[in-house]
């Protein structure tokens, strides 16, 4: 994992605490851990994160961008927002 990798997930682990995990501090988020599927976050948070990702990181997220795979788990979403950048 690179220091670049490293830093986006760290950025959208604050966002996620932040907004969504406020009122569960212990909660352990690895960047593997599959979001929606622990329900940690859902479809409502998914497109407030979707909007941070964009005015964080400056990007336009086309509809067809919006794909589970993109959005599952810190990893993927860091992943996503590095071949966006890119």
């Amino acid at each position: 994992m690179t220091q670049d990798t490293e830093s986006t997930i760290a950025i959208i682990e604050a966002f996620i605490r932040e907004r969504f995990l406020y009122d569960r501090p212990d909660t352990v988020l690895t960047p593997d851990l599959p979001l929606m599927e622990q329900r940690l976050i859902d479809s409502l948070q998914l497109m407030q994160l979707v909007q941070f990702l964009q005015e964080r990181f400056g990007l336009q997220i086309d509809i067809m961008d919006l794909v589970f795979e993109n959005f599952a788990s810190l990893d993927a979403m860091a992943a996503f927002v590095t071949k966006q950048k890119g």
